[in-house]
């Protein structure tokens, strides 16, 4: 009987490894949404000048950059096996960061591995250092 209960423990210890080891990878799918453009010098940038040095932020990381369209760019980025892509809005005033699709990264609808959010505050980061840039 004993041995029986061991074995019962011992499987359900199997299968609930795999899915914890899981939860902790994971984390809500971070998007910047509508932050602002704010220049150091106090002088707008234009819509043009905005694309550009997100562009350098974005290749400086890695990341392939496309433009969609007028204030629309997106961005991938594939470090090993894993494949991140993100939309980028902006304008003069405001831009924003938003998950498109990805590979490899667990994305279930909602949460993501934690380094696809490590990629996306990085690439911020640097966006925001480019756009206050004189």
């Amino acid at each position: 009987m004993l041995s029986r209960l061991l074995l019962v423990f011992a499987a359900l210890v199997a299968f609930a490894l795999p899915a914890q080891a899981q939860f902790g990878r994971t984390q809500p799918v971070y998007n910047v949404e509508d932050a602002p453009i704010a220049s150091v010098s106090g002088k707008s940038l234009s819509a043009e000048e905005v694309k550009s040095r997100i562009i350098q932020a974005a290749q400086a990381r890695e990341w392939i950059v496309q433009e969609v369209g007028p204030g629309h760019l997106t961005a991938t980025v594939r470090p090993r096996t894993h494949v991140a892509v993100v939309d980028i809005l902006y304008s003069p005033t405001l831009y924003s960061i938003k998950y498109k699709d990805s590979t490899n990264l667990l994305y279930d609808g909602t949460t993501i591995h934690r380094n696809y959010n490590k990629w996306v505050k990085l690439l911020e980061a640097d966006i925001n250092v480019k756009l206050n840039q004189r």
